[in-house]
């Protein structure tokens, strides 16, 4: 039984990226983020961008591999515009890629990123904490 590869989505503040940049700049080396990884700078926004809509297209495009992005909206039966600018969301960050056919009608193909059939969210530790003391 083959493996399921995973997608793993982390979070991770403006600040600590400039941090690592830097330091991956100055080591030389050629990436900060691991591969299978997409990072977000907080819940809020991966909970605004991760809509059911586009995990459906994530879910088709990983059991189903269609052909074109017109496909696709067949498949999902939404308007081929809002799947194109799904797809086009997902592919800026990280998800999927869009390649080109060198046909005439130039139909864009939507794959996975990474060789994977699950996505792990790695919610960041917070500690919240409040003295009763303090505010009487």
């Amino acid at each position: 039984m083959k493996k399921n590869k995973v997608l793993t989505v982390k979070f991770q503040s403006w600040e600590d990226f400039k941090g690592k940049v830097t330091k991956a700049f100055k080591e030389q080396k050629k990436s900060v983020t691991p591969s299978a990884t997409v990072v977000f700078s907080s819940v809020t926004e991966f909970q605004k961008f991760m809509t059911e809509q586009k995990l459906v297209i994530l879910i088709f495009i990983a059991n189903r591999k269609p052909p074109s992005i017109y496909q696709l909206a067949q498949w999902v039966d939404r308007d081929l515009a809002n799947v194109q600018r799904d797809c086009v969301a997902l592919a800026a960050h990280g998800f999927i890629k869009i390649t080109e056919t060198g046909n005439n009608k130039k139909s864009k193909i939507p794959r996975l990123a990474f060789d994977y059939m699950k996505i792990i969210v790695q919610m960041p530790s917070v500690i919240y904490s409040h003295d009763l003391h303090e505010a009487a």
